[in-house]
């Protein structure tokens, strides 16, 4: 009886032995109470299969966006996975920033976010401060994430956004796909030589001309809209009584044929004694800028207006027109 039942014993352990053998040589596998199977691979990991790396990765960026007056070259990210293992990482961004203005302060940076497949992921600058006017200074930004087995950080799709949604949003894409390319660069218009600009009591010598996407006096600007800033110095030829001067003496006329005054100018009383005011900035604000003649004009009281023509053209590459 013994004998019969190890006979029997032996004959099953030889087919179950030729059935593993069947199988091949493939890892080792058990079946959990779930009824899924288990493998003895390592678990899926952010340094593994969810990431593709344990090692910081860093990408050449090369591109240069604005906002708010400020210029941001973005020369490389870098991602970092966590350092105690897990799902978290830092993505940081190397950049330089300049404050394109000559004498105005920027006292604000933009809202900065890494945007993945339409999420945003927030940004720190620390405690940086905006660079003085004409100046540059570097500026690191930190984003941090966390990602799982399923949604595995990449750069290709993801993209930095400067400004909120409220607000003209400059992009820079941080790898293939994402976001398309908005700069917001200025457009500089060229002004004929020794420009002078004459009405009555009052002369302009315009000194720069720019159509900005990305800022209006210290605004931001919503999608679409453009801000022409003026440069001048103002000259009153008056007498003892002197003249006051407001933004009521300017004017700008569009390509489409609008007439718009500007929402921020120079407010003076000119005597004879300190006749002239250099540098002073005049901003105006509009929608439905399009390429062509934007004619500015000066006009004193009750004498013809004095105007110029500035040409513009490739609006569309600094962002969107409407």
């Amino acid at each position: 009886m013994s004998r019969t039942l190890r006979t029997a014993g032996a004959a099953l352990a030889a087919a179950v032995l030729t059935a593993a053998l069947a199988t091949g040589c493939g890892p080792d596998t058990t079946t959990g109470g779930d009824g899924q199977k288990a493998t003895n691979a390592a678990p899926s990991s952010v340094s593994s299969s969810a990431l593709g790396t344990s090692r910081p990765t860093t990408v050449q960026i090369g591109r240069t966006a604005y906002w708010g007056g400020l210029k941001i070259d973005v020369k490389s990210a870098t991602y970092k996975p966590a350092t105690e293992g897990g799902y978290g990482y830092k993505v940081v961004l190397d950049t330089t920033v300049t404050n394109t203005f000559r004498t105005t302060a920027v006292r604000n940076w933009p809202d900065f976010a890494i945007d993945i497949a339409g999420t945003p992921l927030g940004g720190d600058y620390g405690s940086a401060v905006p660079p003085t006017p004409g100046a540059s200074n570097p500026l690191t930004l930190t984003f941090n994430g966390s990602a799982d087995a399923d949604h595995a950080f990449t750069f290709d799709g993801a993209s930095l956004v400067l400004g909120d949604a409220s607000e003209a949003q400059a992009v820079v894409p941080l790898g293939k796909g994402g976001r398309e390319a908005i700069s917001l660069k200025p457009i500089d218009l060229k002004l004929p030589a020794n420009t002078v600009l004459t009405s009555g009591r009052l002369s302009l010598s315009l000194k720069t001309a720019q159509l900005r996407a990305d800022v209006g006096n210290n605004n931001g600007l919503k999608r679409g809209q453009r801000a022409l800033l003026v440069v001048f110095d103002m000259t009153g030829h008056v007498g003892p009584a002197g003249m006051a001067v407001d933004g009521g003496i300017l004017r700008l006329k569009l390509p489409n044929g609008q007439v718009v005054g500007p929402i921020a100018a120079p407010i003076e009383a000119i005597y004879p004694d300190r006749p002239t005011r250099q540098d002073q900035a005049a901003w105006f604000v509009f929608e439905g800028a399009t390429d062509g003649d934007y004619t500015l004009s000066v006009t004193d009281t009750d004498t013809p207006p004095a105007s110029v023509p500035l040409p513009a053209t490739g609006l569309k590459d600094s962002g969107p027109v409407s």
